[in-house]
C-alpha cells in the first residue's frame, strides 16, 4: 500500500474509485447481480441458497441444529432462524425441536429441498466460473487472498520464490 507520498515526495490524490475497498465493493455488487439472475428462476434468494448448500453437506435425511448451519454458513443466527423458516414454509427444508436440547431447533433437507439445491448449485457454479475466467489460474490464489482478508488461514501454501545469487 502507499504511504500517501510518491516517489519524489509530493502527496498522492487518492482516487476513491480506485481504492482497493471500492474495487472490492464493487466487484461484490456484480457478483450479487450474477448470483440473482442464477436463481431468480428457481424462486430462491442468494442467502436462501447457501443456507441449502450448507444442508446439502450432510447426509440425506442427517440433522444439523440451526446454529450449527449458521456457523457452517457464516451468518447471522436471528437471520438464519427467519430464512430456515422460509425455508420450511417453501417445503425445501423440515425444522424441528432438537431432541437433546428442546430450546434448540434440528433442521434438515427435504428430497424438494435436495434436488432444488442440486440444480441451483450447477447454476451458480456455472456463473461462478464464467465470473472469475478472467483470473484463469489465479483463482486459488484470489481466493486464499479473500481468505486472509476475512481473517481465516488460506487452504493452500503460497510457493516462495527461490532466490539466485550471482
Amino acid at each position: 500500500m502507499s504511504d500517501g507520498y510518491t516517489d519524489d515526495g509530493e502527496e498522492e490524490v487518492w482516487a476513491a474509485e480506485q481504492s482497493p475497498g471500492f474495487l472490492l465493493w464493487h466487484l461484490e455488487n456484480l457478483w450479487q447481480r450474477e448470483q440473482r439472475r442464477a436463481l431468480d428462476p428457481f424462486g430462491i434468494t442468494t442467502v436462501q441458497f447457501l443456507l441449502l448448500s450448507g444442508l446439502a453437506v450432510s447426509a440425506a435425511g442427517e440433522t444439523v441444529s440451526q446454529i450449527a448451519l449458521a456457523g457452517r454458513c457464516r451468518t447471522d443466527p436471528m437471520m438464519t432462524s427467519q430464512v430456515v423458516r422460509t425455508l420450511a414454509q417453501m417445503g425445501l427444508l423440515e425444522r424441528s425441536r432438537d431432541k437433546i436440547d428442546k430450546r434448540a431447533f434440528a433442521v434438515r433437507l427435504t428430497d424438494k429441498g435436495r434436488d432444488l439445491q442440486s440444480r441451483t448449485e450447477a447454476a451458480v457454479r456455472t456463473i461462478e466460473n464464467r465470473f472469475f475466467a478472467a483470473l484463469g489460474s489465479d483463482v486459488p490464489a484470489f481466493a486464499n487472498a479473500l481468505r486472509v482478508l476475512g481473517g481465516e488461514r488460506p487452504r493452500q501454501r503460497v510457493q516462495a520464490s527461490s532466490r539466485t545469487t550471482s
